[in-house]
């Protein structure tokens, strides 16, 4: 197993397949036969879905383990390349299970319920109890299947493509939510509104990648399937798919050999358009057509290109067979590979929703031991895209961060009008918010002209570290009366600059006032 497609340059591509025992034809030609394509020209993601299996079969899993290993065996030897793509068993790789729980939490049920699989399955299989949560939320499951890849696309037929919207719904939601935001243009006169970066989304919305699914019936006509009793397996033996072609319907056509028919319409006609060479396919259309060859020799001849086609599979399967450990080792690097993978969407994924295993975020109800320390949780790199936004809305979105994540726990602020606030002993806080000036150590802070017991100026860096002065009034207050006046009805225009190791607060007409120990300052708040 190679260690390059986890930075690959290709696109990515993700599918998994249910472990219900060996594959039949109809599982090779709808999906495992485009996969083994698909591996050339992607970074491809394949899995057997062990979940997936136990959501309708959780009451007998004596033959999961079976299932699974018989699908291995059927990936590698249709051509699967464990150096050319990633296998794996999905329970294999733990943070499936992770995702799916935290998509849980966002999902609404209604979209669960409107899965148009869920009912019919409900249908299909009335002798066993679905009325599960895991039967609702394997759509749910899908999704998060896909979007911990981040994959670029997801292989599937034209009949599965609304399977694949559901996950591109979740994703947006998901990322509504958490995903980094950018300020456009709102419909006319509304200003400003957010939205999720679309180059910075957490989740990106996977494309459909549709392939071919050809039409491949069971010997009697209906949609292979071995819950029917009518496929024939990758792994049959060649008496076997002899045995079974025989008995396969003919639709109905040539009651009796004279008559004519037409293998455009015939399920053998089927089989031989997938297999059988150009030669061989003209040759039976004429001879049905013209009724100048028998069904029986038409069926023997699909058999045998079936055969030709099947011959190196079942001899890279019995090998296979032969050494057990090869399969194993397989899966067990596949998903040590996977996990890396996963693992770097989850990291993120974590981040924003509060379940990072660092101890960023967290704040200590104490004054810093020093102004590094102070920083940590100050360090805005992760919004520097909120440095070109409108004046307005960065100064709405820093003091909603001020107030989430630099204000003590349990500081009581009530919320009065725009940039103030009301300390519990009742005095009016205005928090004042700056990006640094263009080749200056300064910012420029424009204020209305009001009494204020306190300011609070968040200065925000080119290092991207926002720096919070809690300045109470008593230093200020001769200079801020006089702005006042001076000011009218015109706003008080004041900088911060950085002189030496200091912050010097400059009001119009007066001396500067050194603030840098009022620097997080927030006992004052209390007092």
């Amino acid at each position: 197993m190679t260690d390059t497609t986890i930075n690959s340059s290709r696109p990515r591509v993700l599918s998994g397949m249910r472990p219900t025992g060996r594959l039949h034809l109809g599982n090779y030609m709808g999906a495992l036969y485009n996969w083994v394509q698909l591996q050339h020209q992607y970074e491809c993601y394949f899995f057997i879905a062990d979940y997936h299996a136990l959501t309708t079969d959780y009451a007998d899993p004596s033959q999961l383990k079976q299932n699974l290993f018989e699908v291995a065996l059927d990936f590698l030897a249709a051509g699967l390349d464990p150096e050319k793509c990633t296998i794996f068993v999905q329970s294999h790789v733990p943070q499936h299970a992770e995702l799916h729980l935290l998509l849980s939490m966002i999902t609404p049920l209604s979209w669960l319920e409107r899965v148009p699989t869920y009912k019919d399955q409900q249908e299909q299989l009335r002798e066993k109890d679905l009325a599960t949560y895991g039967f609702l939320g394997y759509p749910l499951l899908q999704s998060a299947d896909i979007l911990i890849y981040q994959p670029d696309f997801v292989p599937v037929g034209q009949d599965q493509v609304s399977h694949v919207e559901l996950t591109r719904e979740i994703a947006r939601r998901f990322n509504y939510f958490y995903s980094p935001k950018r300020v456009v243009p709102g419909a006319e006169g509304s200003g400003v509104i957010t939205e999720p970066d679309p180059e910075r989304l957490l989740l990106p919305e996977p494309q459909v990648l549709l392939t071919p699914s050809p039409k491949l019936p069971g010997i009697d006509g209906r949609k292979m399937s071995k819950s029917y009793g009518n496929s024939i397996l990758l792994s049959a033996k060649p008496a076997e798919v002899v045995y079974k072609m025989q008995s396969m319907t003919n639709g109905g056509q040539r009651s009796v050999p004279s008559d004519p028919g037409d293998p455009e319409i015939c399920p053998v006609g089927d089989m031989h358009r997938l297999f059988s060479s150009e030669e061989v396919l003209t040759q039976i259309t004429t001879g049905c057509r013209a009724a100048t060859i028998r069904c029986d020799e038409c069926k023997m001849l699909a058999a045998h290109s079936i055969n030709q086609h099947l011959a190196p599979i079942r001899d890279r399967r019995e090998a296979l067979e032969d050494n057990p450990e090869k399969v194993w080792e397989v899966l067990y690097l596949g998903a040590v590979q996977a996990a890396k993978r996963a693992e770097q969407t989850m990291q993120a994924v974590r981040a924003v929703t509060g379940l990072s295993r660092d101890r960023s975020g967290v704040r200590l109800e104490r004054a810093a031991s020093s102004v590094e320390d102070a920083q940590i949780a100050r360090n805005l790199a992760s919004f520097k895209h909120w440095w070109d936004v409108p004046a307005p809305v960065l100064a709405r979105n820093l003091r909603e961060l001020w107030k989430k994540d630099l204000v003590p726990a349990g500081t009581s602020l009530k919320a009065d009008a725009d940039g103030v606030w009301i300390t519990q002993n009742g005095r009016r806080i205005f928090v004042a918010v700056a990006k640094q000036d263009d080749g200056a150590e300064s910012w420029s802070f424009s204020v209305k002209p009001k009494s204020y017991e306190m300011l609070v100026l968040l200065c925000w860096g080119k290092d991207y570290r926002v720096r919070d002065f809690v300045v109470p009034q008593k230093l200020y207050l001769a200079p801020w009366v006089a702005a006042k006046k001076q000011a009218g009805k015109n706003n008080i225009e004041f900088s911060m600059v950085r002189e030496g190791g200091n912050y010097v607060l400059h009001l119009p007409g007066a001396p500067g006032i050194d603030v840098t120990d009022t620097e997080a300052g927030y006992q004052i708040i209390g007092d």
